[in-house]
Parts: structure tokens; sequence; C-alpha cells
């Protein structure tokens, strides 16, 4: 609760706890039966025993929807979490309750004021987040805000007795506050419903989803965090094939995606152009990009023509990958006419060029400067 005052939330609060009257300036109820007004959404921060009651008491009230950060159900392979969890699906289903969780940090919306961590920013972004690890929301969160990204919307969603990635990404495919899409995925209930919301997002807006537990011992660790039954690693191959989104393995590998995708235009094929600071490291980049289904072909004769007028011999290349052994030592406008001409060329989609920015950055105020005016370079070329 503190969390949300602290954040802006500008709506109504109502706390519950038998043994208050007052909570951080706010009157206290006994229970959520006594609050005097509607109530749209409730966030359980109780013992597990606890929740079915209140629950009830949900039920009694009408109350729209819920949060059950709670843990101890069955996630925890025990006979009581099980039927912990199953009168709660029950009660749910009853009154037509929509649960999140249990077992989750719940939702992450900075333009009303919601949030599960006072350190999150309060500006919102273009980018939606859906989880089953709570933990990791918050680490992607905050890997991502280092970085200048936001976000619309970030669900930590548990065990998904009710509301599931399925539901969210559904709904986020139509998010005019969400451009790009992000999932944790450790397991799902409906994989029809999963492939049908997936493809459909997909097509709207770029989808990546890091998908856990396709070991077997990974998949034993997802059983033990969220109760997730993992699928087949061959499975989720032909899964991400049919609908279009992209497999990411990590939370790194997603924040570089929305940069990538916020960022650039969409390319009009899959031959690209390389060009940077040192041969190694353009044979790496070609491997990546072959591997990564893209073309590496050779420059037109007319462009390597223009490139040799342009780059000394010595030490550089004027095939694809173009090698210059000058790096940022050289004039940003020089750096820039030789972007230019593999820009021209007919055979080249795009291009991917490396300038070297952790050994450089090191170099002091005069690199620095550079390492602008070559970030400022490409800024002018990708418009």
């Amino acid at each position: 609760m503190a969390r949300l005052l602290d954040f802006g939330f500008s709506g109504q609060i109502y706390p519950i706890n038998p043994r208050a009257t007052e909570i951080a300036g706010l009157k206290a109820y006994p229970n959520v039966r006594e609050i005097p007004g509607p109530v749209d959404y409730a966030i359980f921060a109780v013992p597990a025993s606890l929740v079915p009651p209140i629950m009830e008491d949900c039920a009694a009230k009408r109350v729209k929807a819920v949060h059950i950060f709670t843990a101890g159900f069955s996630e925890t392979g025990s006979e009581r979490g099980k039927a912990l969890q199953m009168d709660i699906e029950r009660i749910a289903r009853e009154a037509d309750i929509r649960v999140i969780g249990p077992n989750c940090m719940g939702v992450y919306y900075p333009a009303v004021g919601l949030t599960f961590s006072p350190g999150f920013p309060r500006e919102p972004g273009p980018i939606a987040f859906v989880a089953q690890t709570g933990a990791g929301s918050s680490r992607l969160v905050g890997l991502a805000s280092s970085r200048g990204l936001r976000f619309s919307k970030v669900i930590s969603y548990g065990n998904a007795i009710d509301l599931d990635a399925p539901d969210f990404l559904d709904y986020l495919a139509t998010d005019d506050e969400t451009k790009f899409v992000a999932s944790y995925i450790e397991g799902v209930k409906d994989g029809r419903y999963l492939l049908e919301s997936v493809t459909k997002c997909a097509k709207a807006k770029p989808v990546v989803i890091l998908k856990a537990g396709l070991t077997e011992g990974g998949s034993g660790a997802a059983a033990s965090h969220t109760a997730a039954l993992s699928g087949s690693a061959a499975v989720w191959d032909a899964f991400f094939k049919q609908t279009g989104a992209i497999a990411v393995e990590s939370l790194e590998d997603i924040i570089d995606m929305a940069i990538t995708f916020l960022n650039f235009s969409r390319p009009q094929g899959r031959r690209v152009g390389i060009v940077g600071r040192g041969g190694g490291l353009g044979v790496i980049a070609t491997d990546v990009c072959e591997k990564a289904g893209l073309r590496v072909p050779p420059y037109t004769a007319e462009t390597r023509g223009q490139l040799e007028k342009l780059i000394p011999e010595a030490g550089a290349s004027v095939r694809n990958p173009v090698e210059t052994a000058l790096g940022l030592r050289a004039a940003a406008s020089f750096y820039e006419e030789g972007l230019k001409i593999v820009c021209a060329d007919p055979g080249i989609d795009f291009i991917l060029t490396h300038v070297g920015v952790d050994v450089y950055g090191g170099y002091g105020p005069a690199m620095h400067d550079q390492l602008l005016e070559a970030a400022e370079v490409l800024i002018r070329l990708s418009k």
C-alpha cells in the first residue's frame, strides 16, 4: 500500500486489517465486506490459509479482479497447497472474479500509478512485459531503465490459476500504449490459446519470448517455481516458426531486441552490409548474421571502387564486411562517407556497423566526443 501512495496512485485505496482503524493516514476496514464503495481490484498479501475466506468476502462484495501476491499453493507440491489453490479457483469461478496469481508480483502500470516496486520509473513507455517470474520482472525493469527504456505495463502472473499469458498477450495485441511485447513463459495450460494469442499479437507488433524450462533440469525447476508444465524444445521451436514470435535466451536479449525494434525501421530484405574496425570482428559478425538466416553478399564493383578511393589500403578490406584500420580515429565525415557508399549499394538491404565502443570509451574525453560524432552519423543515416 505504501508503494501505491508513494508512486502517486490516484484511485481510492481501502486498507484491510481487522486490528487497525487507520493505516498510512487512510481509514482501515476489518474486512472487504465493510468497504462502503465498490471495489475493482483487491491485492492479497496475507498467509496462504487466509486467502480462501478473503476470496469469499470478495465474492460477496462483487470484486471484479484480485491479485494474489501470496505464495504457498500448488507450486509447493504439498497436498495442502494444492487444496488451497483449488479452493480459490472454485470461489473465483463461481463469483466470476478474475485472478492474477497466486505467487506473483502483480501489475506495474506507471500511467495510472500502479506499481509493485517503489524504485520503478514513473514515466510510461512503449514496452510491455508479461512474465511468470516476479524477480525476473523487477530485474528486467531495472536493466531496461538503466538504458533509457520505459514500460507501458509489466504483469507478473505466477501460478496463473485464471489469467494466463495468452489472456494478457491477446489484450496487448490491441493496446495502443504498447509498441513492443516481451514475455517470460515457464509453461502454459492452453497451448492452442497461446498459439492464437501470440500469432495475433505478432501480426500487430514485435513479440519476443524467453521460454524457460526447456531442459530436464529447467523443467523441474519450473514445476517447483510456478507448478508449470514446460513442454519440449522441439514443440517450442515449431511454435516460434508458426506464430512469428522471436525466441530469446536472456533478459539482456529482450532489452537488445526492444532497442532495435523501437528505434529502427523494418529491413526490406535479408542482405546485410557490415562496416567496422577490425577484420576479426567482421568475420564474427558475418557468422552471426548468416546463422540467423541473413545474407552477407559481396558489394558491387562500383561500391568497391568508391570504397577503395576512400579507405587506405593498409589494414583494410572493401569487400563485405568492410574493414577499416582507422576506426574512430578517422574524421566523422570519413566514417559517414563510407557508410553512405555502402547504403547506396543496390544489393544491400540494411547496414550493421561496429565501432568498438567498449575499447574507445576508456580513452578519455576526445575519444568520447568521437563516439558521439559516430552516433550522430548513424542517426542521420538511419532516417
